[in-house]
């Protein structure tokens, strides 16, 4: 069973075109694949730096409130109101 050589060449110019294709679409693929895993990591990251954020602002709210400010001027300060008495403790050295 010989093919004609018109069948010959069409079966030719089709395995080439194939060729061409895979070579072409393989590589895709394999980018696309790997630029889907890289969006997934960097959405997770995104929802993760998300929850960090909201807890800053939390902070930051309040530390600008005014007993956030009075605290940190008393224990970092240590300021104290007119009127109050300082505490100074002594550690004995050993």
């Amino acid at each position: 069973m010989r093919l004609k050589p018109n069948k010959r060449f069409r079966l030719v110019v089709v395995g080439v075109l194939g060729a061409i294709l895979l070579f072409a679409i393989v590589p895709r693929a394999a980018t696309i694949y790997e630029l889907s895993a890289r969006k997934q990591e960097l959405l997770l990251e995104k929802q993760q730096l998300a929850q960090i954020n909201e807890e800053y602002r939390q902070t930051l709210t309040e530390i600008e409130s005014p007993l956030g400010i009075e605290r940190i001027a008393r224990e970092q300060l240590g300021m104290v109101k007119n009127g109050e008495r300082t505490i100074i403790r002594v550690i004995p050295n050993d």
